[in-house]
């Protein structure tokens, strides 16, 4: 039967996989550039989509590069996708990868822009001339039959611009009391559009109407005429809602006509064709009518609802995805149910081998732990006397009266740490004297109800620091006990340290004691996050804490108070549950000594004392100055972290993360001038952390100086290996860090100093070599990332359509990211930057070639001889002639 059943399960597996075998469609969409018309035909896409489970689509965009669009069709040629959707970027360097695509057999929907000849499989696209037409026709409404009118062209080569370049003149040709006074090319974006609209309206300032082939030169064109105090009607071509119809609304242009994406008839022309259904080959979306002022705003709200609607199918497809993914992890669950079975009887043969290893491992941990012990005795022994040394004359200088505020908290960290070492120290020893047997009682008769009081006073400022409740239920009268005092304050210690380390911010802590004629008892509860059942008969065995309880601690703290109880003939309980907090009991047999035995109580600083001095540091709140330089503190120590805090904050501005990932998000997201960085750290050590910031080009020029309480030097190579600037072993002095910090970040000006004259690199073929021209590092990732941007300007130095985004994409960077690397390596903008190449290479062409003014302009990349003169007269006092007429 047992077999019977699992043949069924592996039956219905198969059944179930073969059942989900469909066939998978491929589509991938070549898109010629990315604005806000193409992004509402995306979304109409992938709405699309979601109706269709067995297709994906790929979307990619060739930000107006005819190189980038070919390699698009080529990836989705070369990786199988089963049919293409292009709108050419331009006719002439499209057809030929179209025509080559296709004849290879791979179906093509060419929509928008069209190619040469047709070698596609099906078009779809609007009549661009027929939106030409209806644009005069607004036009001549507008001017009432007579007037001036600008014409905004988009880019050259672009089917749509020329259509709608087309429709408009002929429907011109029939008002003769309407002149087309210029026309010039804005390439489709804003900044282009700008640029022209500028120059244009300068020498046309009396002209009546500017037409754009699409909204954003539109706008341009209106920021421009606001600008010069002129008046013109401007209409557009696209009316996509965030965009176009918006500026409608806002009455920043007059009108725009639709320009229909139809995405979602792309992708169903696509399957038609994938699946030999009928299909229309040739479909041209007809014009339609403006709009204006009289109905964009009720297109506004369609256009809301419709993504309201969206917002909702999305949602239900993500429902029926998860469907399919709990149906999936139940198919899962059946094959691992039937590998459980098979390994069932094998996992049960170890298990019980591993027992038997377990019962000598733990014989063998005995013998380690004793020595583990005796080693760290010695140690501490050994460790007494420097310790001695430090503590003496750093209690003096704690209490020193001619110490500045920041010399005064220094010293406070210190005394701090130094504190809490001979705490861990003397908390060793006595664990090894309780280990021998040689633990003893020191009893004194004291006030006990008075010493916890004073206790308790110790942890008021960190409770209040973390708006923690701490109530003392204590009687009023007092309670005399014959107790070991020392041990005693720090069994009270422990338990309130624990109480306050694992409750969180806002929680209660509440000190209860009762006092009977033959034994006391106090108990410390928490709100905090508990102890497990399982926990709670393990948490007082030594070193459980260093594995379960707290990963910080020394893992004897819980053991040694309840020896200290014990050695009072007294017991140690809890009462936990997690989420609920816990409540730890002593109990301790009241008795009393003579008073001429009574010995004097020891005040013993306990970890929370010091934090309480420590949290009186007011070192979080620090001014930002423009002015000085910025460094991120990476380092998981929080003492450390305010040390550097309280050294460095008169020169620099600082920002702190506690470990490496946190850092790294920090470098790259404020682009500090410093990294100092520990080591050793939790989460992504400090070795990681600087090979990342090294190896992202956005932070790979930053100095990191690292941190370390190792002084080998097999950690040195690491860090140098991992790319750090610089290496300080602690302990080290203040005057060191300075100096080291202040080292780092000159020499990185000086490299910036050498970068901000760009053209002598520029122009130096060394560069071609893989040599840096300023005589940096050749494999320095910032020389490579710096040459390649300069190959990149030299190489398309006459685009005039070059600009910071197309600049980002071939550096594989976001444009933000792009832009705080040139800023950080040469102190210019990326736009300052390329205007400055530009300049400088027009500079050089003008002083030893023959060439005119105009040819030198278009050479380097400008739309007009005007528009460089004008930028070349600001760069240098003075204009193109007046340098050729001096040379």
């Amino acid at each position: 039967m047992r077999r019977k059943y699992i043949f069924l399960i592996l039956i219905a597996a198969i059944f179930f996989c073969s059942c989900n075998n469909e066939v998978l469609y491929r589509i991938g969409v070549s898109q010629c550039s990315s604005d806000d018309w193409r992004e509402k035909m995306n979304d109409e896409i992938y709405r699309e989509i979601m109706f269709h489970p067995n297709v994906e689509v790929e979307i990619r965009s060739a930000d107006d590069s005819n190189a980038k669009q070919i390699a698009d069709i080529e990836y989705f040629r070369d990786n199988g996708f089963d049919i293409i959707i292009c709108a050419p970027n331009e006719a002439d360097a499209i057809t030929p990868i179209i025509k080559e695509v296709y004849e290879s057999g791979i179906p093509v929907i060419i929509f928008d822009r069209n190619i040469h000849g047709d070698s596609y499989t099906a078009y779809q696209g609007a009549d661009n001339f027929g939106i030409g037409e209806s644009a005069a026709l607004y036009a001549n409404h507008l001017l009432n039959k007579e007037g001036k009118v600008i014409e905004i062209y988009g880019l050259a080569g672009s089917t749509p611009a020329i259509d709608r370049h087309r429709g408009f003149v002929r429907a011109l040709d029939k008002m003769p009391d309407i002149k087309l006074a210029a026309s010039a090319y804005g390439n489709w974006n804003y900044e282009d559009a700008y640029k022209v609209a500028d120059s244009l309206l300068t020498l046309l300032p009396d002209v009546d109407l500017i037409y754009a082939h699409n909204d954003r030169m539109a706008i341009a064109a209106a920021d421009v005429a606001r600008s010069k105090a002129l008046d013109p009607y401007i209409i557009g071509i696209d009316a996509a809602p965030e965009i176009g119809i918006k500026a409608v609304v806002e009455h920043t242009i007059d009108a725009t006509f639709l320009y229909p994406t139809e995405g979602y008839s792309l992708i169903r022309t696509a399957l038609a064709i994938l699946q030999n259904q009928p299909y229309e080959r040739f479909l041209q979306i007809p014009a339609s009518s403006a709009v204006d002022e009289s109905n964009a705003d009720i297109l506004l709200l369609q256009d809301q609802s419709l993504k309201e609607e969206t917002a909702k199918i999305k949602l239900l497809k993500s429902q029926v995805d998860d469907y399919w993914s709990k149906h999936s992890a139940q198919k899962a669950l059946i094959y691992a149910t039937i590998t459980i079975l098979i390994l069932l009887s094998s996992f049960l043969f170890v298990l019980l081998k591993a027992y038997w290893q377990r019962k000598k491992h733990q014989q063998d941990l005995t013998e380690a732990t004793a020595s583990k012990l005796a080693f760290f005795t010695n140690v501490s022994h050994d460790l007494r006397t420097p310790l001695t040394l430090i503590a003496e004359p750093v209690e003096q200088l704690v209490a020193a009266d001619n110490l500045s505020d920041k010399q005064r908290s220094l010293m406070k960290i210190a005394d701090k740490n130094v504190r809490i070492l001979r705490r861990l120290i003397n908390q060793i020893l006595d664990f090894r004297k309780y280990e021998s047997g040689k633990l003893l009682l020191n009893l004194s008769e004291i006030d006990i109800v008075a010493a916890m009081r004073e206790w308790a006073e110790s942890f008021t400022t960190v409770a209040s620091k973390r708006d923690i409740k701490l109530l003392l239920n204590l009687p009023d009268k007092s309670q005399n006990i014959a107790i070991d005092a020392e041990k005693i304050e720090r069994v009270f210690f422990n338990l309130m340290s624990n109480a306050f380390k694992h409750t969180p911010d806002n929680g209660k802590i509440v000190l209860n004691f009762e006092a009977g004629t033959e034994q006391v008892k106090f108990s410390i509860a928490d709100t905090g996050e508990g102890i497990s059942a399982e926990d709670q008969s393990y948490i007082f065995e030594q070193f459980y804490q260093v594995e379960k309880m707290h990963p910080k601690g020394s893992g004897i703290g819980l053991t040694l108070s309840k020896a200290f109880v014990e050695l009072h003939q007294g017991q140690i309980s809890v009462v936990s549950a997690l989420g609920k907090g816990s409540e730890f009991t002593v109990v301790l047999p009241l008795r009393h000594v003579s008073e001429e035995s009574a010995a004097p109580v020891q005040n013993l600083i306990s970890n929370a004392d010091v934090e309480a001095e420590l949290s009186k540091i007011e070192s979080g709140n620090i001014s930002i100055d423009e002015e000085k330089p910025l460094i991120l503190v990476v380092d998981d120590n929080e003492d450390i972290r305010k040390m550097l805090l309280l050294l460095l904050s008169d020169e620099y501005n600082l920002i702190q993360a506690s470990d490496g990932q946190e850092g790294v998000k920090l470098a790259m997201k404020y682009t500090p001038d410093l990294i100092i960085c520990d080591v050793m750290m939790p989460i992504m050590d400090g070795l990681d952390c600087c090979d990342k910031i090294k190896a992202e080009l956005s932070t790979s020029h930053i100095p990191v100086l690292m941190l370390t309480a190792c002084s080998l030097d097999e950690q040195r190579v690491q860090a140098y290996d991992s790319g750090a600037d610089g290496y300080l072993s602690k302990p080290f002095t203040a005057q060191l860090l300075k100096s080291r910090c202040y080292s780092l970040i000159n020499n990185r000006k000086r490299i910036k100093e050498l970068w901000q004259s760009p053209l002598k690199g520029f122009a130096d073929e060394s560069a071609k070599s893989g040599k840096d021209p300023k005589g940096l590092i050749a494999n320095d990732i910032d020389s490579e990332f710096y040459n390649k941007f300069l190959s990149i300007v030299k190489e398309e130095m006459s685009d005039m359509n070059m600009n910071v985004d197309s600049l980002a994409s071939r550096m594989n960077l976001g444009r933000s990211q792009f832009y705080r690397k040139i800023k950080a390596l040469t102190n210019y903008s990326p736009v300052e930057l390329l205007r400055k190449l530009r300049l400088e290479s027009a500079r050089e062409m003008l002083r030893t070639t023959e060439k005119s003014i105009s040819e030198i302009a278009y050479e380097v990349g400008f739309s007009t001889p005007a528009y460089f003169t004008k930028c070349y007269r600001e760069a240098y006092g003075q204009t193109p002639s007046e340098l050729r007429e001096k040379l």
